[in-house]
């Protein structure tokens, strides 16, 4: 059984994931066109994206090849609408689109603020389909392909690395919503596989019982960097190297300080020189009018929590798992409590294998600290930042918040139950990444929980591939 996980998440993933890439109709994962358009400002030279001239306004965002617009046209009629399908006209005229140097401005507030490094795959096989002359739609898919494979890889080593957290990031990153997002034009992919990357370089050191070595500290940083500058309050997550010890204190904190100026650096700078304010179209948005709300009624923010989750709450619920496409393509209901249940169950070794004096001393009780402080404030800054950019002044509920937002904080979750020492018969060789299982009723206890861990996935293939089928082919 040695290190089966990582091989059979690749496999699961590439199946599941590549299914996606071909079968979605073109531009129908959620602001699928936004995020083409940021990718393709890389392959006209904008790294970084810029405050332009378009429709009579100034806008964030950058230069763009109106085959795009007439790639993306004929399927326009297809979002938030679960009765129409994607036909075979619509694939016609679609596939006449092709890549020939007409470019305009186009505006693109709600991802033009992003950093390139989580879109280089896609701008790569854009600029490939540019080459070789590949008609858009090819192209889109190419490059969806090509950012599936991509998190793919890293979501590979992510598990190869990550000791007894293995089997909770594994239910995690195979989770419909995941996969969904790696078979997209998306960045969200990535902050996934990137997050679960950085918490296995700690969750190896913490399942090993030693402190954090300086290539690991710095590493982990990096990642928790780089997914820190794709939304504010994602730079919370470059506090997670605090969670565990490490040989050279001070190259932690230094590392830390780091990431953390990094992060909170690039958003200053885009705040200052390319983001403009997003546009509502069904309600009017103000960011300074919302604050003044917020200081006149101060008790308010208890009123807008639970009113949120009792508006949004069973949205939240499903949109984590997955509800595909443009937020549009619900998976069957009793799937999602299957799989609440089987990520339920991926944390049950690290809890039956931890000691009672680990809940509240040494470095598995300060790793649960930390995780659990850095997931709830995270959590609250996503809200709050929602409330004030994306929701009409004084409603009592946030609007904008996804249940995808949630992924990359359930990827540190298995931080806070990792520990160094372990129970008998519980999280031995690393719970079956490699030797084998302890012997004894644990063992096979653990046993079946990892398979069915391990084996859940097929469940998913086969019920996204038949939504999918339904959603948008068959009437």
């Amino acid at each position: 059984m040695q290190r089966i996980g990582p091989f059979l998440f690749a496999v699961l993933a590439t199946i599941s994931a590549f299914f996606l890439v071909w079968s979605l109709p073109p531009f129908q994962t959620a602001d699928e066109p936004a995020h083409i358009y940021r990718a393709n400002m890389i392959t006209h030279g904008y790294w970084v994206a810029a405050k332009v001239q378009t429709d009579g306004r100034i806008a964030a965002g950058g230069p763009s090849d109106v085959a795009i617009i007439e790639a993306y046209f004929p399927f326009h009629h297809v979002p938030f609408k679960p009765d129409e399908r994607a036909n075979l006209e619509d694939f016609a005229k679609s596939f006449t689109a092709r890549w020939d140097g007409r470019v305009f401005n186009v505006a693109a507030e709600n991802t033009a603020p992003y950093p390139p490094f989580f879109y280089l795959p896609q701008a790569a096989a854009i600029a490939l389909g540019k080459a070789i002359d590949l008609p858009v739609v090819q192209t889109l898919y190419l490059a969806r392909a090509a950012n599936a494979l991509t998190c793919i890889v890293v979501g590979f080593f992510a598990l190869l690395l990550a000791g007894r957290a293995h089997l909770p990031l594994f239910a995690v990153l195979l989770l419909p919503m995941s996969v969904s997002l790696y078979a997209s034009m998306s960045q969200d992919g990535l902050v996934i596989t990137v997050t679960a990357l950085g918490i296995a370089f700690l969750a190896r050191a913490l399942s090993e019982g030693r402190p954090l070595r300086s290539a690991e500290v710095w590493a982990s940083a990096v990642c928790f960097a780089l997914v820190g500058m794709t939304k504010q309050p994602y730079a919370l997550l470059c506090l997670m190297p605090l969670a565990v010890p490490a040989e050279r204190a001070a190259v932690k904190r230094l590392a830390v300080a780091a990431s953390l100026a990094a992060a909170i650096g690039w958003a200053v700078w885009m705040a200052l020189a390319v983001q403009t304010p997003l546009i509502r179209q069904d309600a009017p948005t103000d960011a300074m009018g919302q604050l003044r709300f917020l200081l006149d009624n101060p008790l308010a923010v208890l009123t807008i929590a639970v009113k949120t989750f009792q508006v949004w709450g069973d949205e939240y619920y499903q949109q984590f798992v997955g509800i595909l496409g443009w937020v549009d393509t619900r998976l069957p209901k009793p799937y999602y409590a299957a799989a609440y249940l089987v990520l339920l169950l991926s944390f049950l070794p690290l809890l039956l294998g931890r000691r009672a004096a680990d809940w509240y001393s040494g470095a598995p009780a300060r790793a649960s600290a930390v995780t659990a402080a850095v997931v709830l404030a995270t959590g609250a800054l996503l809200f709050g930042a929602l409330y004030m950019v994306w929701t009409p002044v004084g409603q009592l509920w946030v609007d904008g918040v996804q249940g995808r937002y949630f992924l990359p904080l359930a990827a540190l979750l298995p931080l806070a139950f990792a520990s160094g020492r372990q129970e008998p018969g519980f999280g031995g060789s690393f719970g079956g990444w490699s030797a084998g299982w302890p012997a004894g009723p644990a063992g096979v206890l653990e046993r079946g929980l990892t398979w069915m861990v391990w084996l859940f996935p097929i469940v998913s293939i086969l019920v996204v591939q038949r939504t999918v089928i339904l959603r948008y082919y068959l009437d």
